[in-house]
């Protein structure tokens, strides 16, 4: 491969996990701006049932999906490299199948389970009618354990064909259609009929699963413009596909693999929702405050600290299709510089993000939720800081250790992290207080950074050096951004001081200060040219091709 060559794949690389990042963004950026009218149909106080209800759908989830959609498009590419378009085409049909048997098994489980499950995370000191309502909620999200396996099961298979492109869109559409349903009709039921607040909670988990069928329709929408030509390019094969039972193995060997370290991969969200509540209490705290401050971390905290834990999602679905190809392919090269760009992009754009929400929690927190519950948002965010940085990159070390066949091992290390967050949860929060729960799970997600990596790099030679070199001057650059906060607080901009509507344009100030500081220094230190290999502004405006159509630089 020649040199341009090489350019032109990473690029593409960069350029497909951008656009895919770019796409969940939006859509998580939309599901940051809900929040704000969201808690106040719901109440703080109810949060707790909506984010309890998520942690496990999010588990049960990935126990029903088994990693299928990853598993997909891995084995997708590897015979669309082939030009083995029938096996493609089988694939996709055993995917589906498998994925809508075992989503309806799923949601009749969690709707059996779900009395139990609502009485063991509210704990002794509960109220049956806190029971009640946990299990109600429980019931109704257990509709979309049904529907998003089918989404899935269309992502996995345009994911593997590398079109990233519909990948971020339907991420978008999906939750640009959950929020208008979220937050419609939580207000038809709260505002206009007058009913409990609960109801906005009720509304918030029915809309999982309208956002996913309106997903699905995009699909089958885009299904007639673009599956024609890998059937037309099937029916042309003169070879006979794989194996039906050979391709079943081949995704579960992808698959299984992905199902457990989900499982493990989930243990700190699981751990908290499991027993935040009942050990804080049990540990002094009134049950009020430990509902309030569950909430506050699991999703006032969650909604900001996710808007870098996209590139963790994009990155994590780019990285399957390409280093895929460059194993099949045998190209060690080209992998040990996917593994690199891929981690030199994402600590680019999180450490200054992250950075930023530390430094600014409070007025962060302020001029999203209001100045109720300041204190325990302010310190619970600048914790959930450095927790976004480090489980932003843990999902692309473990999709990285399970595309290059390691997977037994990254199950392994996972499982390690796992105990690391079960033995250091209760201490920390005994001697720390309640933030040690977040604590704890940064100890976790550092664990299994460093084992992925320090196997990655034992296994196929990959050199961390000029990533950690650059990690340092992300962190110098973060430095000057912090000091253009400090002038500003000296000069009086307290933010918190104002209105939320005046503090919005002071934060705004500050944050767009910040990152022209942040990539001005950057820049003198060659960063942007290392990483990407061309200017910041080349590489915007090729992203801003893939996402809007007609785009010109």
């Amino acid at each position: 491969m020649t040199e341009s060559q090489k350019s032109r794949v990473k690029q593409s690389f960069i350029l497909g996990s951008l656009t895919s990042s770019a796409g969940i963004f939006l859509a998580k950026a939309i599901g940051l701006f809900y929040v704000v009218p969201f808690t106040s149909l719901a109440t703080e106080n109810n949060m707790i049932f909506y984010s309890s209800a998520y942690t496990f759908y999010s588990v049960l989830l990935q126990v029903c999906t088994a990693g299928l959609p990853y598993a997909t498009a891995a084995v997708v590419a590897k015979y669309a490299d082939r030009d083995d378009w029938r096996s493609v085409i089988l694939v996709r049909k055993l995917s589906a199948g498998i994925l809508m048997v075992s989503g309806f098994v799923m949601a009749l489980f969690f709707v059996l389970a779900s009395g139990s499950l609502s009485a063991r995370v509210l704990g002794a000191s509960a109220t049956a009618e806190d029971i009640a309502t946990m299990r109600t909620t429980f019931i109704i999200l257990a509709l979309a354990l049904f529907i998003v396996p089918i989404l899935s099961s269309y992502r996995g298979f345009y994911q593997g064909l590398k079109d990233l492109k519909v990948y971020a869109n339907t991420q978008v559409i999906e939750q640009f259609a959950r929020v208008i349903f979220l937050l419609g009709m939580g207000w038809v039921f709260v505002r206009l009929l007058k009913m409990n607040n609960i109801w906005a909670v009720y509304m918030a988990v029915l809309s999982t699963s309208v956002g996913a069928l309106v997903g699905i329709l995009y699909y089958v929408w885009y299904d007639r413009r673009h599956y024609g030509p890998v059937a037309r390019a099937a029916r042309a094969q003169t070879t006979e596909p794989v194996e039906r039972n050979q391709l079943l193995m081949e995704i579960f060997a992808f698959g299984l693999p992905y199902l457990l370290s989900t499982i493990f991969g989930n243990s700190q969200t699981i751990i908290n929702t499991r027993f935040f509540v009942p050990v804080t209490t049990g540990l002094g705290l009134n049950y009020d405050t430990a509902k309030l401050i569950s909430g506050i971390i699991q999703v006032q905290c969650d909604k900001l600290t996710s808007i870098p834990q996209v590139l963790g999602i994009g990155f994590s679905a780019g990285i399957v299709p390409y280093m895929t190809t460059a194993l099949e392919k045998n190209d060690i090269t080209e992998l040990r510089k996917n593994i690199t760009d891929c981690l030199d992009t994402v600590l680019f754009i999180a450490v200054p993000v992250c950075f930023a929400m530390f430094a600014l929690a409070r007025p962060i927190y302020y001029v999203m939720y209001g100045g109720y519950n300041l204190d325990y948002g302010e310190i619970c965010l600048s914790y959930a800081a450095l927790l976004a940085l480090v489980t932003t990159l843990t999902p692309i070390c473990s999709s990285t250790m399970m595309t290059v066949r390691l997977r037994k091992e990254s199950i392994v290390y996972l499982g390690v992290g796992f105990l690391v967050k079960c033995v250091t949860f209760y201490p920390l929060i005994k001697y720390i207080g309640y933030t040690g729960a977040i604590l704890s799970s940064v100890l976790c997600s550092m664990t299994i950074i460093y084992l992925d990596l320090a196997k990655i790099k034992n296994r196929y030679g990959v050199v961390f050096g000029n990533t950690w070199k650059r990690f340092f001057k992300m962190l110098i650059a973060c430095l000057c951004m912090n000091a253009v906060f400090a002038i500003f607080r000296i000069a009086g901009f307290r933010i918190t001081d104002a209105s939320r509507m005046l503090a919005l344009g002071e934060l705004a100030v500050y944050g767009i200060s910040g990152v022209l500081v942040y990539l001005y220094v950057s820049s003198l230190m060659k960063l942007p040219q290392a990483i990407f290999g061309k200017s910041l502004k080349d590489i915007l405006m090729a992203v801003l091709r893939r996402i809007i159509p007609g785009k010109r630089a």
